[in-house]
């Protein structure tokens, strides 16, 4: 049944035991979808999984979800989760951003505060995603403040689109 909107699929990659911090970006989605890109027919189609193990069982498609995003939201703490999939997820996701045939257009990594954290192999892998100039990367504390800053990153996506859409409108009415 057709609707009239664009989608845009937005990968949620949340390993370890983040599942609060995860359920932040789909409700962060789900209002940003209500309040500014729904009204301008866009909508944001959240893709992900809601168990860290299907990534192991279902890692074809997992990745193919992945592929054919055209964002990708990266949450990391202290675990990759099994195998160290979701990292290598990550990495298929900066490939396909970089790739202009794939509709990966942005990779937002957030970054959960680990205060305690000692394990040299993590805190290398937390400052080399911080230090990366390639991607938007923030810190945050806590859920409010991964809420507020995602409200700022999916309502920054969902004007880019429309300004594209508006031009694209303008550029076709000119065009004979």
């Amino acid at each position: 049944m057709p609707h009239g909107f664009d989608t845009y699929r937005v990968f949620i990659s949340a390993p370890g035991d983040l599942d609060v911090d995860r359920q932040v970006c789909y409700d962060v989605i789900a209002e940003v979808n209500e309040t500014t890109a729904m009204p301008a027919k866009i909508l944001l189609v959240s893709v992900g999984l809601r168990d860290n193990e299907h990534i192991a069982t279902y890692r074809s498609i997992v990745s193919d979800n992945a592929r054919w995003s055209s964002y990708f939201i990266q949450i990391f703490q202290d675990d990759w989760g099994p195998r160290d999939l979701f990292r290598k997820l990550f990495m298929l996701a900066a490939e396909c951003r970089d790739d202009s045939a794939m509709p990966m257009r942005d990779i937002v990594i957030c970054l959960k505060d680990a205060l305690h954290e000692s394990d040299a192999e993590i805190l290398a892998f937390r400052r080399e995603l911080e230090e990366r100039k390639d991607l938007s990367v923030f810190r945050y504390a806590d859920a409010e403040e991964l809420r507020a800053r995602l409200v700022e990153v999916c309502e920054a996506w969902t004007r880019s689109l429309i300004g594209a859409a508006i031009e694209a409108a303008i550029q076709s009415q000119v065009e004979p």
